[in-house]
């Protein structure tokens, strides 16, 4: 069972007191496949210490967004019965895993699979994080395995926007919450398989993909493209959309506002400035397009 798997009025004052909430005014939802209930919260402690911000859960995934405030409460090396998605929204963090460490950022997606051991270090306080539990019978209902989720974080651009949307339809909390999560999910679990992880594609694909990730803020033509990758302009038309699961200019611009989540939460920073540096034409077009593909506005995502 997961640690946050079901919830109670009487769980949820345990959970938060476990976090030694402060002032924390605590959103928690509970979904299941025949009822969405909002339940509001207020507790005090006198250690501040983890900023629980909200809760939710469904039949097989269950989403925290948490604050953390401070580095008391490090639960040392530990892992999770179930497999861990964690979107960072601002701030850092050092992971440590087996053989590997990773310094998280803002706009960051990790995965963990189910078992993995690791240890989570806060360096740049306060961090906010989106979490999702997935759990076991989640893969074996679904047929998804734990590296489509993996192949899905590393070669997708909408990875990170389904989360956002996840995040968003939370927001919503009325009774079509639990099935437009679970659906936004299982879309997110079924993108490795439309960006040609299932069959090996041709060579010519990888180099379109590099050369495309490598200069996301740049005019790119389909010219270019059939230089780089030494294919025919008609070839690289026709097969697109069916390695990318979009057409040319929805890709790039699904970059470039990838690219913008991780300049979002500076402040001294700009829309127009953003925008800009994103080779989007202005501020309204940039706006448009953040909306489109993440479900939040700029001004919603700064707010997380």
């Amino acid at each position: 069972m997961c640690a946050y798997e079901t919830i109670s009025h009487a769980s949820s004052i345990r959970h938060l007191a476990h976090y030694q909430c402060y002032n924390v005014l605590a959103r928690i939802l509970r979904i299941n496949s025949r009822k969405c209930i909002l339940t509001l919260k207020l507790l005090k402690s006198t250690q501040p210490t983890n900023d629980f911000i909200g809760h939710a859960t469904a039949t097989d995934l269950d989403i925290r967004v948490s604050t953390q405030v401070d580095a008391i409460g490090n639960p040392g090396k530990h892992y999770h019965e179930c497999a861990n998605l964690v979107f960072i929204l601002e701030g850092r963090c050092l992971e440590k895993r087996q053989f590997q460490s990773f310094e998280r950022r803002g706009a960051d997606l990790a995965f963990l699979h189910a078992g993995e051991m690791h240890e989570t270090t806060f360096t740049g306080l306060p961090t906010k994080y989106i979490s999702l539990d997935i759990k076991p019978e989640t893969f074996t209902e679904n047929n998804i395995s734990e590296n489509s989720i993996l192949n899905t974080i590393s070669k997708s651009p909408d990875a990170k926007f389904l989360i956002l949307k996840i995040y968003a339809e939370l927001l919503y909390h009325d009774e079509f919450s639990a099935d437009s999560i679970k659906m936004l999910f299982l879309k997110f679990a079924s993108l490795s398989q439309i960006v040609g992880h299932i069959r090996t594609p041709p060579a010519w694909v990888t180099v379109v993909y590099e050369f495309l990730n490598d200069k996301w803020n740049e005019h790119i033509t389909l010219k270019q493209l059939s230089e780089a990758s030494g294919v025919n302009p008609i070839t690289i038309s026709k097969h697109f959309p069916s390695y990318f699961a979009c057409t040319l200019g929805s890709y790039v611009r699904k970059l470039r506002v990838e690219r913008s989540l991780s300049l979002m939460k500076n402040e001294n920073i700009s829309l127009t400035e953003i925008a800009y540096s994103c080779n989007f034409s202005d501020q309204s077009h940039f706006i448009r397009n953040f909306k489109y593909y993440t479900a939040l506005s700029p001004k919603q995502y700064r707010k997380l």
